[in-house]
């Protein structure tokens, strides 16, 4: 069947969406903003029928069937929690609320609603991050004992942009730092203590971070920053070996096995240029099998994951805005 799609938010990642989705032969029925004008332009763009604001019009005003929310950070959980509300299924974007308490109140609404909804963590999904999690549970390079990424980018510096803004849950730690403390997770598990630093800007937000974590397999060790172009990267080292994924690693095209005896190997990695079009495979399999969560992006994990960044935010001082509570 082909599903209607609704997209809350304008962005660029929801451009992106929706181009995933038509390539899946999907249907966008309908987009909201809180603008009017930013809906409609994005309406008239893209040839979607419908075009709302606020955002919580879209579940008033279009039959749809599954929602895609891809608003700013601060009010993912409004977003999601106005869906489940409704008893539409909805793919949240990533962090899926800004803090694991305030994730768990959604996801037990969820539950007991019976509404599939799910994080759009979509590096879980990539085939470079499968096959290093398949080869990892193989046993090719030994026991895993050493994660080591760094997320390193440079953003436009103006004051207003939405990744320097703390009303609007900006800061690399949300925006960039998730993925290496999810690669982490996945590997190492759950995060038992950590340790920060970090530099907060004049914006309130967090501009740089340097986090060791020790997990229950080993440590990670992991940066973040807007300030310098670290690049990308990461590996996973074990006792016979480690697996390195290509840059970027959130969304590598390659996966290489390097041997304790320094021999390298690239390893067969196909999809790569799917992209997004995986989490859209993943919705519809998951709606198909009238599940209420993807095993390969688990509500556990999602809390886990924000729990471990929230312990990083209270290492570094970081103090946001308060989060807008749940109707």
């Amino acid at each position: 069947m082909t599903r209607r799609w609704g997209i809350m938010g304008t962005g660029g990642i929801a451009e992106a969406f929706l181009a995933a989705i038509h390539a899946e032969g999907g249907h966008v029925a309908a987009v909201s903003s809180a603008s009017p004008e930013r809906a409609q332009a994005f309406a008239a763009t893209h040839g979607v029928e419908v075009a709302c604001a606020p955002h919580a019009a879209l579940l008033e005003q279009a039959e749809v069937d599954v929602v895609y929310v891809a608003t700013t950070n601060e009010r993912h959980h409004l977003d999601a929690a106005a869906c489940i509300a409704a008893g539409v299924p909805a793919l949240v974007e990533k962090p899926f609320a800004m803090d694991a308490t305030t994730a768990g109140q959604v996801l037990r609404a969820a539950g007991e609603a019976g509404v599939f909804v799910a994080e759009a963590m979509w590096m879980r999904l990539q085939p470079a991050y499968r096959r290093l999690r398949e080869e990892i549970d193989a046993g090719t390079i030994g026991e895993p004992g050493l994660v080591e990424a760094a997320f390193g980018v440079l953003l436009d510096e103006g004051p207003d942009r939405r990744w320097r803004s703390a009303q609007l849950g900006g800061g690399t730690l949300l925006d960039t730092g998730i993925y290496p403390a999810t690669l982490a997770h996945d590997v190492l598990g759950t995060a038992d203590e950590v340790q920060a630093t970090g530099v907060i800007g004049p914006t309130g937000v967090d501009l740089r971070l340097g986090v060791t974590a020790a997990h229950p397999r080993g440590t990670a060790v992991w940066s973040t920053s807007f300030l310098e172009p670290s690049g990308v990267r990461a590996q996973v080292s074990g006792s016979e070996g480690r697996l390195v994924l290509g840059e970027p690693f959130h969304h590598s095209p390659r996966l290489t096995l390097v041997r304790a005896d320094g021999e390298p190997e690239e390893l067969e990695v196909t999809g790569h240029e799917l992209a997004y079009r995986l989490e859209v495979r993943e919705v519809e399999r998951c709606l198909d099998a009238r599940r209420l969560d993807s095993p390969w992006l688990a509500h556990e994990d999602t809390l886990a994951v924000l729990g471990t960044l929230d312990r990083i935010g209270e290492r570094v001082g970081l103090r946001r805005p308060p989060i807008a509570p749940l109707p």
